[in-house]
């Protein structure tokens, strides 16, 4: 067992300070890997994940605090903190209400603390309470370990495998493919509302499988999950092989090894890997992710809004990856307008947004094999942002789209050259770049706030020219005006591109 924040608010020491949870309630089981002070604003640079960072409140009105507190906020986000904690002795008696919204809408956990105890002594007490922990906890993993290669040596199927598994740790245990369909199931099922853990079972680093086991008795560590894929994964593989078609799948949903964009060798083997899929050079692609807080109760709801689009003459392809669903709708039907494609593919995203626990990303339409590619960089990045298991969703699902996060992922990069080309490459594509006239076409657009005809004078066309180009644009990138978001986003990276274009 590793320690959790519960058990920092339970730890003695802690609790002479007299804490408070702000936010994050349904999060306390988050476990602790390190306690640490420090008010730096760029903390989060210093920090592995983890960590329960402790502040003085007051230091966020000081003179040399200048970084917005939802700017703060994210850092941490992104840092993988599991908890802040902010003393409000001193000045500030309350969590600023910016950095508090910000924590809730993000899922991170902030306790406050009325009482004025050393952090030394704080830091003191929790770390050595982890180190003992860890200690004690090796040798329950070594113990735990051989047990578990013990049986399953034995296994010889697939429901065996997770028979096996549900036995030992006395849990309910469902099996689920790499398409998402259950294919073992041992115990009691899961009933709605109760808490999970999901683990992903892997063959060279492609998903084979994914386990659900329910958290009934003392909750997994993430150490005792890790031994699980460890020695399960093996032992799946020779019941659960996809074959060559998910093991293509597996790598084009990957996204580019740069995490950004597609070098033009990777887009040549992708392309190959499309046309293996039964993709040709006609199609449109719309991407999507789904994460799902349990996959027995999310599976259904996917199944369904597939099963009706699939009913709709598209086709689907996806993969699931331990708790989310990567994939696309395509259609080869090159009369339908890329609007109307974009609002059938819009429609069935939105209707899963209705379900609790769905946290579901919205991708950008694609006409082409490497802007597919680089979208699925976009999505993993725009799940970064969010928590499937934050409070937003305890009632209904949330749905987000990519251009809604390209600031956002933009304003992480360490140097200007590289928020500015991952802008240009979530927004626009790459396509663009070469062709100066629809290049300046957009610059005028984004020059006269999308006015058509300040774009026209400042052009020199007629109007139609200008709806011919905008046309264009939209078959070459996907991209369509009537997305205003998405097609201000759009605009805004034609500049940049332009204007990077001439240093």
């Amino acid at each position: 067992m590793s320690v959790t924040i519960q058990d920092v608010l339970n730890n003695a020491r802690f609790q002479q300070a007299d804490p408070t949870v702000e936010s994050g309630e349904s999060l306390l089981d988050t476990s602790v890997r390190w306690v640490f002070t420090n008010e730096r604003e760029d903390v989060a640079s210093f920090l592995t994940g983890g960590e329960l960072l402790i502040v003085e409140g007051q230091r966020f009105i000081s003179e040399q605090w200048s970084m917005d507190l939802a700017q703060y906020v994210d850092s941490l986000v992104r840092a993988q903190v599991s908890a802040l904690v902010v003393e409000l002795v001193e000045q500030v008696h309350e969590v600023p209400e910016e950095l508090l919204a910000e924590a809730r809408l993000r899922g991170l956990v902030v306790i406050g603390l009325h009482k004025r105890i050393p952090f030394v002594d704080i830091c003191q007490s929790i770390n050595t309470m982890i180190v003992r922990e860890h200690m004690r906890f090796q040798v329950e993993v070594d113990t735990m370990s051989t047990a578990l290669r013990e049986r399953l040596s034995h296994v010889e199927s697939i429901e065996s495998l997770n028979s096996a598994i549900a036995q030992l740790f006395s849990e309910s245990v469902t099996l689920f493919d790499a398409e998402g369909l259950p294919v073992a199931q041992a115990g009691q099922p899961l009933q709605a509302g109760e808490r999970s853990i999901i683990i992903t079972l892997r063959e060279r680093q492609r998903p084979i499988a994914t386990l659900e086991m329910s958290s009934r008795g003392q909750p997994l560590t993430k150490q005792t999950c890790d031994l699980i894929a460890e020695v399960a994964s093996p032992v799946a593989s020779l019941f659960l092989d996809g074959g060559v078609r998910i093991g293509m799948l597996a790598h084009l949903l990957a996204g580019p090894q740069d995490g950004v964009h597609v070098t033009p060798l990777e887009a040549h083997d992708d392309h190959d890997m499309l046309a293996g899929l039964g993709y040709g050079a006609s199609c449109i692609y719309h991407p999507f992710a789904i994460r799902m807080r349990s996959l027995m109760h999310g599976m259904p709801h996917v199944s369904a809004v597939f099963d009706d689009i699939g009913g709709q003459g598209l086709t689907i392809e996806c993969l699931l990856d331990g708790d989310t669903m990567f994939g696309w709708f395509a259609t080869t039907d090159m009369t339908e307008s890329i609007a109307a494609f974009n609002a059938r593919c819009h429609t069935a995203l939105v209707s899963l947004a209705g379900f609790a626990g769905l946290l579901i990303i919205d991708g950008r339409t694609a006409v082409d094999c490497p802007n597919l590619i680089d979208s699925f960089a976009a999505l993993r990045d725009a799940l970064a942002l969010y928590r499937v298991d934050d409070a937003a969703l305890s009632e209904t699902g949330m749905l987000r789209t990519v251009a809604a996060s390209v600031l956002d992922c933009a304003y992480a990069q360490p140097r200007t050259d590289q928020a500015a080309r991952l802008l240009i490459a979530r927004a626009m594509g790459t396509a663009l770049i070469q062709d100066r006239v629809l290049l300046d076409t957009l610059c005028a657009c984004f020059d006269n706030l999308d006015n058509k005809t300040g774009a026209c004078e400042q052009l020199g066309v007629q109007r139609q020219t200008l709806y011919n180009r905008l046309d264009k644009v939209t078959l070459i990138t996907g991209v369509d005006p009537a997305d205003r978001q998405a097609w201000s986003m759009l605009l805004l990276a034609a500049k940049i591109a332009a204007t990077t274009s001439h240093t």
